[in-house]
């Protein structure tokens, strides 16, 4: 990691961010309670309210077919793996979250135990963050725009996979680059892992990671435990195997249904400026990509009928993470840029919507706020320059 210095946990600027981080979390989930507030389409979300967001019907289903079906959902994949077909019967989600949401009675309507549970896990997510931040050397002002950045605080209100794997990314990454690697770190590391790959399926690039590293430490001859290469290797194939049939699915839909900008991934791959074939195809390419990763900080127009008031405080945060994205891979040490690329590329290749950064975008903004804090140095110092020589 960059780290600018050591400063401890005691410093007021810690303390403050830290503050304002809960206090935002909670006052925006007290405001909720009273006064729901829309989403993209225009439904209402508070604590109080089931959710509104079409996905949730599909963790229900999936947790319907956990409780009550577990023997069709293994015929389902001895079937997409006994026949020549590429069609998967049913799709189904990892079982984390819908244990989570059955376990908490949610899923039966009890609405508010849960909806705490993630207000506390947003908080502790902010404030393990923020100390983190603060052991790079970020700067107090940071930490405060850090602190109350609205995207994150808002998916503290959605009840969904999102907030679940973040908290399970965070423990994973402070973890695995702890400055010395114990018994207690790798245990929780691994654990961390393990849940991240039974919640979403954009675990498999962090799994991808373990394992790159692993066979890099075998090829090193660098000490390496036994029960890490046979743990990694069984988590490697058990999850290509149960998440190949959703990725052909995310594919299929991803390249036909989702627009970037107003142009499908088939359209940008097509050519989509009217230029000669050889020009026009490699350059909307390259736009797809500038417009994915715009999409996946943020910096995108609504889906639905949303104010521009509630677009533009989504879209802050993007003014940070977008130019982080670019500056880690110069920035960043090798290791966390081979994270993050792994982290990114189901998003290149599928779709790439903002609340897949939740899980990352601590390090992100790390990264932009040290290139901006770096240009306006420069761009000041310039200034000064200039209006020294100037000077008579």
């Amino acid at each position: 990691m960059i780290n600018h210095g050591h400063t401890e946990s005691g410093d007021t600027g810690l303390r403050v961010a830290i503050a304002i981080a809960l206090l935002a979390r909670l006052g925006l989930f007290v405001f909720a309670m009273y006064f729901p507030i829309p989403n993209e389409q225009g439904e209402p979300v508070s604590p109080l309210l089931p959710p509104a967001y079409f996905d949730y019907n599909f963790y229900l289903r999936s947790l319907t077919r956990y409780t009550s079906d577990p023997a069709g959902i293994v015929n389902d994949f001895l079937w997409f793996y006994g026949s020549a077909s590429s069609r998967f019967a049913h799709i189904i989600s990892g079982p984390a979250f819908p244990i989570v949401i059955g376990v908490t009675g949610f899923a039966r309507g009890v609405l508010l135990p849960l909806a705490l549970i993630y207000l506390a896990a947003s908080g502790l997510l902010a404030a393990a963050w923020i100390y983190w931040l603060r052991r790079q050397g970020m700067h107090a002002g940071w930490l405060l725009v850090f602190a109350v950045l609205p995207q994150p605080i808002w998916f503290m209100l959605i009840v969904s996979p999102d907030l679940l794997f973040a908290a399970e990314f965070a423990s994973f990454f402070l973890a695995y680059f702890a400055a010395k690697q114990t018994r207690a770190t790798r245990a929780i590391w691994t654990l961390s892992l393990t849940l991240m790959v039974l919640t979403r399926p954009n675990s498999f690039s962090i799994l991808l990671f373990v394992a790159a590293e692993t066979a890099w430490a075998i090829i090193r001859r660098r000490p390496v435990t036994v029960a890490r290469v046979i743990g990694t290797s069984f988590l490697l194939i058990a999850s290509a195997l149960y998440l190949y049939p959703y990725f052909l699915t995310e594919m299929a839909r991803a390249g036909r249904v989702l627009t970037y900008f107003g142009h499908t991934p088939a359209e940008y791959l097509a050519g989509i400026y009217g230029l000669p074939a050889w020009l026009d195809v490699p350059l909307s390419a390259l736009s797809l990509v500038v417009a994915k990763a715009l999409y996946f900080t943020g910096l995108r127009a609504s889906y639905g009928a949303t104010s521009d008031l509630l677009v533009l405080a989504r879209a802050a945060g993007g003014l940070v993470l977008f130019p982080g994205l670019l500056a880690l891979f110069v920035l960043a040490p090798a290791r966390i840029k081979v994270l993050i690329a792994l982290y990114c590329l189901p998003f290149l290749l599928g779709p790439a919507q903002d609340r897949y950064y939740l899980a990352v975008y601590p390090i992100l903004f790390f990264y932009g706020a040290t290139a901006i804090s770096v240009a306006a140095r420069s761009l000041f110092t310039n200034a000064d320059n200039s209006r020294r020589a100037a000077a008579p």
